[in-house]
């Protein structure tokens, strides 16, 4: 089947892009943008690898975000592999930009760009690196707020920072969007868990490891459950046909 990559460009994008230009800024974007792009590319090309559906590929004037058709039960090491590969793919670009321009910002832009987006931030590379990691220790729910605990630890101190030491308006702006996306992903986090039970109930992963669990909001990942003497199975059945007839 062919691939092809839905690149878009968010409409903020436009309105940054302009002031780069009234800014005279240019050259020095480009770089920041080529970074970016084989950043996300390095996602999506990884996903393409592993058969995952890649969706598209939005940019913003922060840094971008590559969106898969992906499901919540999907492999741990599948997902650290495409997170990996877009650091990775950046830090590649980097040293062939490096043997073409000469520029010291380059080199400045790329560590930044890579230190920052390796933050344990659940909407960053390093925060999610970080939730899949727990994921292998803890389970589902339990991963997901120990990793908002740490993002908001993190996002706090970095503020603080920013207010007393580091007077940068940009990169306080964007911790502050940061901020209010990780509250956004704490109200998202029950859908997200209904549909991880609710792919377990309508398909039949094989799972090597077993569980037994006092509830159903103890679930892991990458394992198989038995709840009340119950099976995984028999027991979402049950779970899911009250929600339906309540």
């Amino acid at each position: 089947m062919k691939t092809i990559l839905k690149i878009k460009l968010d409409n903020s994008f436009y309105f940054f892009l302009l002031l780069i230009l009234l800014t005279g800024l240019f050259k020095e974007f480009t770089f920041i943008f080529v970074l970016l792009f084989f950043h996300e590319l390095g996602h999506a090309m990884m996903g393409i690898i592993l058969k995952w559906q890649v969706i598209s590929i939005t940019f913003y004037p922060y840094g971008g975000k590559t969106l898969f058709n992906k499901r919540e039960n999907s492999k741990i090491n599948e997902e650290i592999l495409i997170l990996l590969a877009g650091p990775i793919s950046q830090i590649i670009t980097y040293h062939i930009l490096n043997i073409f321009f000469s520029y010291n910002y380059i080199y400045s832009y790329h560590l930044t760009i890579l230190i920052f987006n390796l933050l344990p931030i659940l909407t960053l590379d390093g925060g999610k690196l970080v939730n899949l990691l727990l994921n292998k220790i803890f389970n589902y729910l339990t991963s997901f707020y120990i990793s908002i605990i740490l993002s908001f630890l993190t996002l706090i101190s970095l503020i603080i920072f920013c207010l007393f030491n580091y007077q940068n308006l940009n990169l306080f702006l964007l911790l502050i969007f940061l901020f209010f996306k990780i509250i956004k992903s704490i109200k998202d986090i029950k859908y997200a868990y209904q549909r991880f039970l609710l792919e377990r109930y309508l398909y039949d992963f094989k799972f090597k490891k077993g569980k037994i669990t006092k509830n159903i909001y103890a679930f892991y990942k990458e394992c198989y459950h038995y709840i009340d003497f119950q099976d995984e199975k028999k027991y979402l059945n049950n779970y899911f046909c009250q929600n339906k007839n309540s």
